[in-house]
């Protein structure tokens, strides 16, 4: 009993003090203090890629770190007279594919997977696609105010070039994303849909002495992201330690709201601690089919409970 005493003590008063908070600590104010920790994520993005059968015609250039923006480069995996007309057309087609099967844009896929990766909010994350430098086809992709703009310019040649690209992202998730809710207000929804998922993982956690850390601080009246860290055994059933990020958009249609969701996880190893941030990896490239079973079901849960 007294050295079960002892320890919580160590614990709780000695492990801050050692800088060992985990991945709840808050992200530095200037975002250049982790610049290699950014760098270090273009080859996650270019599994992530591979993926989704997308590295034939993308690969990540550089990286770009201001002290409030993230900037990843995006140039074509090959090279040739036509790179930018090419280019061209398989943005098009994955902008106009993505939308319809997905109900999200290419563009936004692209924003919110680097901040994900990047483990930032998207408002601090930038993607610039370009064939070349001075480039004939560019687009700047960036988050401002909840909304996702894309930034393009084009001159295309005389000749076009056609592009086999994928039917759907499948990085995106399956299935139904988003819902409709008759006679509903969209500050209402949203903060029911909040307030359900904060509450849905407030009592999971770890076998021992972590309790599940839901982070809702970044809340607008249309929009939230929740993350979630100190888990285990949720998604990945080789016990990793899990963290879990959802960001849900609401939009009023008339008397109707639209809500959609994206669910994103990372995994990672640790001993006695969760590790930090950096230790994740992404789900996608490991768990994919656990990740999209466990979305399904939670979002069920959460479609159910806004119907009523």
């Amino acid at each position: 009993m007294a050295f079960r005493l002892l320890r919580l003590i160590f614990l709780s008063c000695f492990l801050p003090s050692l800088g060992l908070s985990g991945v709840g600590a808050q992200p530095s104010t200037d975002l250049r203090q982790d610049k290699y920790f950014f760098q270090k994520k273009r080859t996650e993005f270019d599994s992530w890629l591979r993926q989704n059968q997308l590295d034939h015609i993308f690969k990540t250039d550089s990286v770009a770190v201001t002290a409030k923006k993230v900037t990843l480069f995006l140039r074509p995996t090959h090279d040739s007279k036509l790179v930018c007309d090419s280019l061209q057309c398989a943005w098009t087609k994955l902008e106009q594919g993505n939308k319809k099967v997905n109900g999200q844009f290419f563009h936004e896929r692209l924003l919110h997977k680097w901040a994900f990766l990047t483990e930032i909010h998207p408002d601090q994350a930038e993607v610039v696609v370009r064939c070349h430098d001075p480039a004939h086809f560019l687009a700047k992709i960036y988050s401002r105010e909840g909304k996702v703009p894309v930034e393009q310019r084009s001159i295309r040649s005389g000749v076009v070039a056609e592009v086999n690209t994928p039917n759907s992202l499948q990085g995106v998730n399956t299935g139904d994303n988003k819902l409709i809710l008759p006679g509903k207000k969209v500050k209402a929804v949203c903060l029911a849909a909040r307030t359900y998922l904060a509450d849905y993982y407030k009592p999971k956690g770890t076998p021992v002495l972590w309790k599940a850390k839901v982070d809702t601080s970044y809340t607008a009246y249309d929009e939230f992201v929740l993350e979630v860290t100190h888990l285990n055994y949720e998604i990945c059933p080789d016990g990793f330690f899990e963290y879990h990020r959802i960001y849900v958009k609401g939009l009023q249609k008339g008397d109707d709201v639209e809500i959609s969701w994206e669910f994103q996880g990372k995994y990672g190893s640790g001993i006695i601690f969760p590790p930090r941030k950096n230790d994740y990896k992404d789900m996608d490239l490991r768990y994919k089919n656990n990740l999209e079973e466990y979305q399904k079901r939670l979002f069920k849960k959460l479609t159910d409970y806004l119907r009523q």
